[in-house]
């Protein structure tokens, strides 16, 4: 940021007086920013000198608000969501508690989460070690609280589900929901009643570890949802994103967005890597014209579909990978199928109590 400062010079004394009215000046038609031998200069060529850096503040400004409105509001909304979800659970529990005889403490415990054995931390290990990571003996304490963590996360859900099913629940609270355009590749009818969008980069471990949620979820509402992916790559973590972005946006210019999309996939989570070799043979798997598809890559035309994604990625305030909207409501990170069930059905209650 610039900021006003005195200069001392020979034979010169430089007076500040930001804004105000000099007495010897007081005719001039601008406010009087500073005297240098008695010559007035003036607020306003102080902003004509400082035009294109105040501009560039004003506007490094302005989006730092939007950015932080964004957050605030879904912080709040998190909140109000957190808290009904708490007080639904508790209604619920004690419903089943006085509808079983048993107690909430008993009820609870029955959905225990187990503790991970040393045989599922070592295929945890396994599946997720780097070249440079350091040896399981050396990292087995974190593995386990990660694994143990996602066991109580889903002995939690497994809790929910059960109270829900003998206690239903009409979530009437309105969703945080953000205006998503489901532009790009389509899985499903265009008129289904459910949007599923995803911004996502296909060298993700945790985009890949979702496509495993998503296929038995789109395979269980063929009609009711329709599925767009978006591309959000980020090749300042993953240096082949970009490239496998480029791939699939032309594989799509020839109606073969699909294929490319699932096979790119299948290479980064079996670890392999892309390059001049293994580019071109997906390309010829999938059927695809290599002239005109090497043509497309070196064109770079795929970019303004990228950066036409990234853009709005960033104006709705998606901060990483992958990013799922549903109907405009966001899940962040990577969700469970119940978890994403939940709000597709919920969605779908929504959709009809509205036309109803």
């Amino acid at each position: 940021m610039r900021t006003p400062y005195a200069l001392a010079a020979a034979g010169c004394l430089v007076v500040l007086s930001w804004g105000a009215q000099a007495a010897s000046a007081k005719d001039s038609p601008d406010p009087v920013a500073a005297l240098v031998d008695g010559h007035v200069i003036t607020v306003a060529e102080v902003e004509a000198k400082a035009k294109d850096d105040l501009a560039r503040e004003n506007a490094n400004y302005a989006e730092a608000q939007r950015r932080a409105a964004n957050a605030h509001r879904a912080t709040l909304q998190a909140l109000r969501e957190a808290t009904l979800e708490g007080m639904i659970r508790e209604r619920a529990l004690a419903a089943e508690a006085s509808a079983t005889g048993k107690s909430a403490d008993d009820i609870v415990a029955s959905f225990a989460a187990h503790d991970p054995t040393d045989e599922e931390m070592r295929a945890y290990y396994k599946a997720n070690a780097t070249p440079s990571a350091p040896p399981y003996d050396q990292v087995v304490g974190v593995i386990h609280e990660r694994l143990l963590a996602q066991a109580r996360e889903q002995a939690e859900a497994e809790l929910v589900r059960s109270l829900r099913a003998h206690h239903p629940v009409e979530w009437r609270l309105a969703r945080e929901r953000l205006e998503v355009a489901a532009v790009g590749p389509t899985r499903g009818p265009a008129d289904a009643p459910v949007t599923l969008v995803e911004f996502a980069d296909f060298q993700c471990p945790y985009c890949g570890r979702l496509e495993a949620v998503l296929k038995p979820v789109l395979a269980r509402y063929p009609t009711t949802v329709k599925f767009v992916y978006r591309q959000l790559p980020i090749p300042q973590l993953h240096p082949n994103a970009l490239l496998a972005a480029q791939a699939s946006v032309c594989a799509e210019q020839q109606g073969q967005f699909w294929p490319v999309h699932d096979a790119l996939f299948e290479l980064f989570l079996g670890k392999g890597t892309l390059d001049a070799t293994t580019l071109p043979a997906i390309g010829e798997a999938a059927g695809l014209d290599s002239t005109a598809f090497q043509a497309c890559l070196a064109s770079g035309k795929a970019d303004a579909v990228i950066s036409r994604d990234t853009t709005d990625a960033d104006q709705i305030g998606v901060e990483g990978t992958p990013a799922l909207f549903v109907n405009g409501r966001p899940l962040r990170g990577v969700v469970s199928e119940d978890t994403l069930r939940d709000a597709i059905d919920e969605e779908l209650a929504r959709v009809s109590r509205t036309r109803g």
